[in-house]
This record gives C-alpha cells, sequence and structure tokens, in this order.
C-alpha cells in the first residue's frame, strides 16, 4: 500500500486552508456590499414610499391589515357601479377538496352557507377523489351520491364537481398521506383567482373580500401564529422599535393606508413589514441573502442554511393565482422532494419549496437588482385574527394577545399610545374562518355528542374564573353551532 508522504499531507492542508480563507474573504466581501445596498434601499424606500408608483421594496415579507383590505374591496364595487360596469364572478372561485368521505358534509355546509347565508356570486368548486364516487370502489357510495345531490341543488350553475386522482404518500398510513392533493388548487387555472378552504372549519361570512387583493399578488394566506411564544413577540416588537426604527401602532399604517386606496395610490410600500426575527435566523439580512442561495457552499453556511424561522405560511386558508407555470414546478421538481419523506405533508412543500419566506426575500432582492421597474412582489401575509384561527386558540391565554393584534409586531393603540383591551368574545366575533384544531380532541363529528367534549371551567383551580368562563362560552358556542349545521347533511 502507497503511503502519503507528510509533505503531501502538509501540502493538502495548506490548499484546504487556503480554499477555505479564499472562500470565506469572498463571502465577507460580498456581504459587506451586499449590507451597503441593503441599507442604501431600506432608507430609499422610507424616505421616498409617498412618491413611489411602481416601484416595491424587496426587502420585506408585507403584511395588509384588515382594513385595508375592506377598503379594496369597497373601492373596487364603488367604482363598478359608478362606471356602470359588472365584476365577472364566474373569474372567482371557493375551492374544497374531498379524499375521505368523512368531510364531505363540511363542503355542503361551507357551500350552503356561502350562498344561501352569506350570498357570495364566486363559484364553488368541489375537487372529488375519483374513488369516492366509482361505485365500484367506494363503500359509502349511497351517502356520497346523497350528499353530492344536496350540494349541486344549492345551485346548479355556481356549484362545480371535479373528480380528481389522489396524490398519496406510498407507505404512509397517517391521516395526512392524501394531503397533497390539496396541490391541485394551484392548477384550476380557469380561474383568475381562488380562496382555497379546508372544510373542517366554521366559517362566519363570506370572504368575498379577499378576491380583489392587490393584482400582482399570487399568494397570500396567514401565517402559523400558533408556534410564537410571548418572548417571540417581544423581541419583534424590540426589533421592529429599535432595529428597523418603524412605528408598532397599527393605527398609523391604517390612517395613510385607506386613503391612498381610495385615490388609487400604490399601497404595498406603506403596508407594515413582518418582523425579520419571526422568519429570518439572524440580525444580518446580507446574511441570510447568501445563505438562501442554492449555490452557497453548506461547508460555509454558518448561521443560514435550511433553517427555518418563527412563522410560516398557514396552508388551511390560501388566495392564490392559479398557474400552470406554478403548478408544473410543484410537480417537475417540488413534489418529488417531499412525496417519498416522512412527516413532510402540503404545508412543508409550499413553505420549503414554494413560499420559504426567507428565501422570498433572496429572490425579490436578486430580481429587484436586476430590474427595478420589472420587480413585483407576489406574495402577502393576511391577518389570522380574521382569516385562520384555530379553535385551540380560544381556551389558550397566551394567545389572547396576539388575536386582537393579528398583523405581527403591531398592536392596535389608542391616541395618546395604550393599548386597545379586547375581551375574547369581540375578538372571535370579528374572525370569519376558524379552524377544528384542539389536540389531543379529534374533529367534532367524530364524537357520538357534544358532552362528550363540551369545554367545562374547573372553577376551584381557575387562575382567572371569569375569563375562562367566557373562553368556554366561545368556545362551546363555535362547535355546538357546527353540530346543529350539520344536521343539514342528515347523516
Amino acid at each position: 500500500m502507497k503511503i502519503i508522504s507528510k509533505r503531501r499531507i502538509r501540502f493538502i492542508i495548506y490548499i484546504v486552508f487556503a480554499v477555505t480563507l479564499v472562500t470565506l474573504l469572498v463571502r465577507g466581501i460580498v456581504q459587506f456590499q451586499l449590507n451597503g445596498e441593503i441599507k442604501y434601499y431600506k432608507h430609499f424606500f422610507k424616505q421616498k414610499r409617498d412618491t413611489l408608483q411602481d416601484i416595491y421594496n424587496p426587502l420585506d415579507i408585507k403584511q395588509i391589515p384588515q382594513e385595508a383590505i375592506d377598503e379594496l374591496y369597497a373601492t373596487t364595487l364603488e367604482k363598478t357601479e359608478k362606471t356602470g360596469q359588472t365584476i365577472d364572478w364566474s373569474k372567482f372561485a371557493y375551492v374544497n377538496y374531498v379524499t375521505d368521505a368523512a368531510y364531505l358534509c363540511n363542503t355542503l355546509i361551507l357551500f350552503e352557507k356561502l350562498k344561501t347565508e352569506y350570498g357570495t356570486k364566486a363559484q364553488l368548486l368541489l375537487l372529488i377523489s375519483k374513488d369516492l364516487v366509482d361505485p365500484e370502489q367506494s363503500s359509502n357510495i349511497d351517502l356520497i351520491t346523497m350528499l353530492l345531490d344536496k350540494i349541486r341543488s344549492i345551485d346548479n350553475e355556481q356549484i362545480v364537481i371535479k373528480p380528481i386522482d389522489n396524490i398519496v404518500k406510498p407507505q404512509d398510513y397517517t391521516p395526512w398521506n392524501e394531503s397533497l392533493t390539496k396541490l391541485l388548487v394551484f392548477n384550476q387555472t380557469e380561474y383568475e383567482r381562488i380562496i382555497y378552504l379546508d372544510n373542517d372549519a366554521v366559517l362566519r361570512d363570506n370572504l368575498d373580500e379577499l378576491f380583489f387583493i392587490p393584482n400582482y399578488i399570487k399568494f397570500a394566506a396567514p401565517v402559523t401564529y400558533w408556534f410564537l411564544s410571548e418572548k417571540d413577540m417581544e423581541k419583534a416588537y424590540h426589533s421592529l422599535k429599535h432595529d428597523e426604527k418603524v412605528s408598532t401602532n397599527l393605527n398609523t399604517y391604517t390612517k395613510k393606508l385607506l386613503p391612498r386606496i381610495k385615490k388609487n395610490k400604490m399601497i404595498y410600500n406603506h403596508l407594515p413589514m413582518l418582523p425579520p426575527s419571526l422568519y429570518l435566523n439572524s440580525e444580518n439580512v446580507a446574511q441570510e441573502i447568501i445563505g438562501s442561495t442554492s449555490s452557497a457552499s453548506p461547508l460555509f453556511d454558518f448561521h443560514t442554511g435550511k433553517k427555518s424561522g418563527k412563522v410560516k405560511f398557514a396552508s388551511n386558508l390560501m388566495v392564490i393565482k392559479p398557474s400552470q407555470v406554478t403548478f408544473q414546478n410543484i410537480l417537475d421538481y417540488a413534489l418529488p422532494k417531499v412525496v417519498d419523506k416522512k412527516e413532510k405533508y402540503d404545508m412543508d412543500l409550499i413553505n420549503e419549496e414554494l413560499y420559504s419566506l426567507k428565501r422570498i426575500i433572496y429572490n425579490q432582492f436578486q430580481l429587484f437588482r436586476k430590474m427595478k421597474n420589472a420587480f413585483k412582489p407576489e406574495v402577502l401575509i393576511l391577518p389570522f385574527g380574521r382569516y385562520g384561527l384555530l379553535t385551540g386558540s380560544l381556551r389558550n391565554k397566551n394567545h389572547y394577545s396576539m388575536m386582537a393584534n393579528d398583523v405581527l409586531g403591531y398592536k392596535r393603540l389608542t391616541e395618546d399610545g395604550k393599548e386597545i383591551p379586547v375581551l375574547i368574545d369581540e375578538t372571535v366575533s370579528q374572525c370569519k374562518y376558524i379552524h377544528f384544531s384542539d389536540y389531543p380532541l379529534g374533529k367534532p363529528w367524530n364524537y357520538a355528542s357534544f358532552k362528550e367534549f363540551e369545554c367545562t371551567v374547573d372553577e376551584k383551580n381557575a387562575k382567572d374564573l371569569e375569563t375562562e368562563r367566557r373562553a368556554c362560552e366561545v368556545w362551546n358556542g363555535i362547535y355546538e353551532t357546527y353540530l346543529e349545521t350539520r344536521k343539514i347533511c342528515a347523516i
């Protein structure tokens, strides 16, 4: 066996050391240059945003308050009324998908409410597994046929039922093994914009206003607020005040946004940013940008890597501009990366392969540097207090402040800077979509009676008896209303 000489070993070590040193030096120079650019553009957009019309800030992920969403919709309706035009509602759709017969009743409930009670004119699209409607494969064909007939009877023209092939994870026997089927919603290209809804939820009004968020936005959704702690939120407020030097009073933003919407002026640069501490792993944006590119060697990616931030997009409610290009990207590149991996489902694919918040910043800034006037943002964060509450949060006091201040990092304050106290029932009354999620409790239709999972207060050990009673009343009210509404299915 040939023995490598000590001289050759030393030579190899010197080469490795030199390559490492050069790589770190180059990375440091690039990071220094990027920091200079970033500092310049942050100042530029802060100073010039009132006069900019077609140049968008690429260095932030933006959140849109519910007041701005409502004003955009109201302005659209007012404009169509004045001009005598009409909205072509056939271009918009609410979408459900069903691969399990137990969930079909929920689609009937949602579609019935959207059409009959809440008066939407948008299409109501159900994507249903071909296996469920095949008499030779479905064990519940009579029940399924009956429910589908009821869904069609809501409105023959407004209801669209489309059989689909499931996307199944092989060797996965969890309840979520067909959840990747949800990704088919990105391919419903006959519509300009869709609102996807998980149907294991309570809907308390139509969501028509979401069809009219800025047209350049291709994807909008609430974020996974339930992963955040009080410490995370304290850090978020601090980073906005002291690092970004922006106001954390949400009213200062809505006061500027609403008049601009009425005057048809650009609003993106005036929207509140998502605090960087919630989705970046360091305070150095340049460092994160370098770490987000796939070309960066993992050997020298000390701080960022693939470590995810505190928040991600939720996937139970999504506003999407369907695209054949996006869907093909899902099929060709994203899906193969997760379909065989354990514990990787629809939300993981969306956040790791399609809309990673960290990677979005990298892509936005790179495009902006090449073509400033051509860059347009594609994503937006929706307020979860209106569009993405979990039922579990109603009994979690640590979530109450976030629920009332659902634009993360900002608070609704009085003129003298005091936080506006909001009771749990008042907060929930403003929410339009509440998702059933009370682990370890199961879904409500799996219980024989409400008494099996009813919320009760342990009055002897309660720390805040009145608050806990109020929370239980609200929580019970949501589930009791759902179970009463479920009678429409006659199951």
